[in-house]
């Protein structure tokens, strides 16, 4: 970024702030608006047994806690995409992937 003459930089965090704000935002959406989305379509049941850990290339990537769980949420995975397309947009989420982890 350039600055005009005799004006003072900017603060480094400010920054950096705007980049992940945009980033974000353009990408898929704020964590919290993909995370409730996540509950509304998963339902109150799974989410007491998931946690939505990372978003990267427009993938969701959610740890569960048992493999129970695993396999029922994997049979409803389709329309759980679907519903979580139809609340933050077409191009918001393009898949979920499940793993078994810890939720904490």
């Amino acid at each position: 970024m350039t600055r005009k003459k005799g004006s003072k930089p900017e603060e480094i965090g400010g920054i950096v702030g705007q980049v992940i704000k945009k980033l974000d935002t353009k990408t898929h959406g704020s964590k919290e608006e993909i995370v409730k989305a996540w509950e509304n379509a998963a339902g109150a049941d799974a989410v007491r047994h998931t946690k939505c850990v990372a978003i990267k290339k427009n993938i969701l990537t959610v740890e569960i806690d048992s493999s129970t769980w695993l396999y029922f949420l994997s049979m409803k995975k389709k329309s759980i995409l679907a519903a979580m397309k139809k609340a933050l947009g077409e191009k918001a989420i393009g898949d979920i992937k499940f793993r078994i982890g810890e939720i904490s």
